[in-house]
């Protein structure tokens, strides 16, 4: 995306660092933490960053909740990363002539960067949280305040010290995807019809919101209760098949449904296993309300049918790599 001259940037006061391995994802559930934090929030993204209206203030509530957004911060001008004009007006808004310096996937030269600070009389450099940072994307050069890094590296260490784990077990930060773009807010109650070991259920808490998770295999059952025993999580654990489970009027979904050679059916086929759940969901997801799940990319034409027979419109659909056999798509959903 390359900067237009017709666009007024005095209104947007904040930047967001996306992860570079699915930013397509990643700006997909920033948008949706804007939405529950700032709704009237205006964005517009570039290569692996994002700038948005929404005020500093609300930058904490927004990365502390991601999974896919690095790094946040106060917004002080972008110029164009070729005008030496804007390069001798850059230095100009800095407390001093360091900044920590990012190029994002070489979408401009070097040189043009190494002229650009030379112009403006700059230095690189890495301080932490609170430094000037100069941040090159699509022919723009961004100019912010560090004020928050997310801790990816905390979120991967408490996964890995879960008492009960399988193969397939989902990550913290994809856990963390599939409960913000259901639009949860703190203190609300978001369902996981097919929790497995209860990653779902753990990110949802450290988020502020409650959980109830469900699953027909008496291992997993007993596996997720020891790991929300381990991390003092109060959500409720129900062993059971969830097709078979009545809700009402539940707000926010949020599930990996069964796949592959890890994931028991418990002899359903997978496809009937899919209608069920669709035709469930029908019957107690609130007409405001989100669903989120995930399911492998070769059922994608048939998800997209039981989506249409069922009464849904797919609002948001993001494709996550797995690994070589295993592309998943994240369908998110709502009631026409």
């Amino acid at each position: 995306m390359i900067i237009k001259e017709t666009v007024d940037y005095s209104n947007f006061k904040s930047y967001f660092i996306l992860r570079g391995n699915n930013e397509h994802l990643a700006r997909g559930e920033l948008r949706a933490l804007l939405e529950i934090y700032d709704p009237k929030a205006l964005i517009i993204c570039y290569t692996m960053i994002c700038l948005a209206t929404t005020t500093p203030d609300k930058l904490h509530k927004v990365i502390r909740r991601a999974g896919y957004v690095k790094e946040a911060g106060s917004l002080l001008s972008v110029y164009s990363a070729y005008s030496i004009d804007h390069a001798k007006n850059a230095s100009s808004l800095l407390r001093d002539k360091s900044v920590h310096v990012s190029i994002m996937k070489s979408t401009i030269r070097e040189d043009t960067v190494k002229q650009f600070l030379n112009i403006a009389g700059l230095k690189p450099s890495y301080r932490g949280i609170g430094e000037q940072r100069l941040i090159f994307t699509d022919g723009v050069a961004i100019l912010g305040r560090k004020i928050e890094v997310n801790d990816f590296a905390k979120q991967a260490g408490d996964s890995k010290a879960k008492p009960f784990n399988r193969s397939i077990a989902l990550k913290p930060d994809i856990s963390r995807v599939l409960v913000n773009l259901t639009r949860a807010r703190e203190g609300s109650i978001i369902i996981d019809p097919f929790a497995g070991t209860g990653s779902v259920l753990i990110e949802a808490w450290r988020m502020g919101i409650l959980a109830v998770g469900v699953d027909v295999d008496w291992n997993l059952t007993k596996g997720m209760e020891y790991n929300l025993e381990y991390f003092k999580i109060p959500s409720i654990v129900i062993l059971s098949d969830s097709r078979y489970l009545s809700f009402r009027e539940v707000d926010h979904v949020a599930t990996d449904l069964p796949y592959g050679r890890g994931a028991s059916t418990h002899g359903v086929e997978l496809r009937e296993l899919y209608k069920d759940f669709m035709e469930k969901l029908s019957d107690y997801l609130s007409k405001s309300g989100y669903a989120c799940f995930m399911t492998p990319l070769w059922l994608e034409e048939y998800v997209d049918e039981l989506i249409s027979a069922y009464g849904f419109k797919l609002t948001e659909r993001y494709y996550d790599y797995a690994h070589g056999s295993l592309t998943r798509t994240i369908n998110v959903v709502r009631k026409w």
